[in-house]
């Protein structure tokens, strides 16, 4: 397999600046450009039929073949929308280049178009028989008289071939760029064999060297999940139920943060798709076929319009007002409000020092989640809207005491439930907390003062 040649430096200055740079920008009101890739091209030939018998198909002509199919379904449903391929014909290109051509265009989603394979195990059977000649060997007489006879004598012996066996699995996987997470329909279909590589001679699974358990690498996973991470995840989901719908196997969603370059260098929310496997008899025949491809371009685009028509329904709603209080009435006793809900999500953090910092942002989609915040009863934050913008709180946590932050949903927004990322600073410390509240739930952050001594 080929190794990225971009120097990690590079690649975390590129990746920092482009997702930062989205961060900031408001949510698009309208899915208006689309990017399809056909995956691999030219010299970069990417997995091939290899079995007993097979068509000897290469992925870079399927996936062309259905790209082209997809781009124009796209167009057919969807004429407002801009539909723009990374290739029409059989050339190469880097995988910088896939990226570069999708972000230029400011693709709003970029769809990448595979086919799956795995090791072949090799069989053997027998094809015949032939004579050969071996040899006897005695010997006669002691010491030094005594001699070798070599006796020649003809025997049978089978005759043997070896063949690819193919590959028992089958199936349509749909993929984004997260932390790692295999499907159950997929870990069934494996064999046992969990460490199989996706796209194992292919360019386009270029494994970058950056560490994303680093704390800078920490902090772009976060950034790309709270920005694209979800809504990749959704687009992943309609896919794999569109899939499902023609009646073919539905692999489900799967994750992984190495071996799929494009989709973490795309600054939009970007997924897979494994149409199927190329060693497999009767996926290398669907995939090759014009009414396997064409079915699979129809349910991709019918997976397409459904996320548009979700994300757009979202973005143009007009926020509900801001919860207001009567200057006639008493406002309610705040505590009252939030004790009246139980408390369903508990978080523990351990922290070094008793004064901590606390950014917190929507985590997911931006739906106008509006939220308070009390600190071991003590209201801090009133009744605001969760953003990309962060709400930051500094907390003084005494020793010996419950210190406790507690999440009060105050609307459903328009996607239940009201989620929200923590970003908790403890001197050089980081910690990041995902917690959940509805109407009925409250959620919970318990913090332990660590004693250093």
């Amino acid at each position: 397999m080929l190794r990225n040649k971009v120097p990690f430096i590079f690649l975390f200055a590129a990746l920092h600046l482009l997702i930062i740079k989205e961060l900031s920008a408001q949510t698009p009101k309208l899915i208006k450009t689309i990017i399809v890739d056909a995956g691999h091209g030219g010299t970069d030939v990417g997995a091939t039929g290899q079995y007993e018998n097979s068509l000897r198909s290469k992925e870079k002509d399927v996936t062309l073949a259905i790209a082209l199919k997809l781009v124009d379904e796209l167009k057919k449903q969807l004429p407002g929308v801009k539909i723009v391929p990374t290739r029409t014909t059989d050339i190469y290109q880097k995988p910088g280049e896939k990226a570069k051509i999708a972000n230029e265009f400011h693709g709003d989603l970029f769809l990448c178009i595979h086919a799956d394979s795995g090791p072949l195990k090799q069989g053997k059977r027998q094809v015949g028989t032939r004579m050969v000649t071996r040899y006897k060997i005695t010997y006669t007489g002691k010491g030094r008289k005594k001699k070798k006879h070599k006796e020649a004598y003809e025997v049978e012996e089978p005759v043997y071939e070896y063949f690819k066996i193919p590959l028992t699995r089958s199936g349509t996987s749909v993929w984004i760029f997260a932390a790692h997470k295999t499907s159950d329909k997929l870990k069934a279909i494996m064999d046992g064999d969990e460490n199989f590589e996706i796209e194992a001679d292919g360019v386009d699974s270029i494994e970058s060297k950056f560490d994303f358990n680093s704390p800078q690498g920490r902090i772009i996973a976060n950034i790309y999940a709270s920005r694209y991470q979800f809504r990749s995840d959704r687009l992943a989901t309609l896919v794999n139920e569109e899939v499902e719908n023609t009646g073919r196997a539905a692999l489900g969603v799967n994750q992984r943060r190495v071996g799929i370059w494009v989709l973490q260098a795309t600054n939009m929310p970007a997924i897979l798709i494994e149409t199927g496997f190329i060693n497999n008899p009767e996926d290398e025949q669907y995939i090759n076929s014009d009414k396997g491809q064409q079915e699979l371009a129809e349910a991709i685009t019918k997976a397409v319009q459904r996320y548009k028509v979700q994300v757009e329904s979202i973005n143009n709603t007009a926020p509900p007002p801001q919860p207001t209080v009567s200057n006639d009435k008493k406002p309610a006793d705040p505590v009252q409000a939030f004790e009246t809900r139980p408390i369903r999500d508990i978080k523990t953090i351990q922290v070094k020092s008793n004064k901590i910092e606390v950014d917190i942002y929507d985590d997911g989609e931006i739906d106008n989640d509006i939220v308070s915040v009390y600190f071991n009863k003590k209201l801090l934050v009133d009744k605001k809207s969760l953003t990309t913008n962060p709400h930051s709180i500094t907390l003084t946590i005494e020793p010996g005491k419950a210190n406790e932050l507690l999440l009060f949903a105050e609307n459903l927004g328009t996607i239940s439930p009201n989620t929200a990322l923590m970003i908790i600073t403890d001197g050089k410390t980081r910690h990041e907390v995902r917690l959940s509240a509805d109407l009925k739930n409250n959620a919970l952050v318990k913090f332990e003062l660590k004693n250093n001594n």
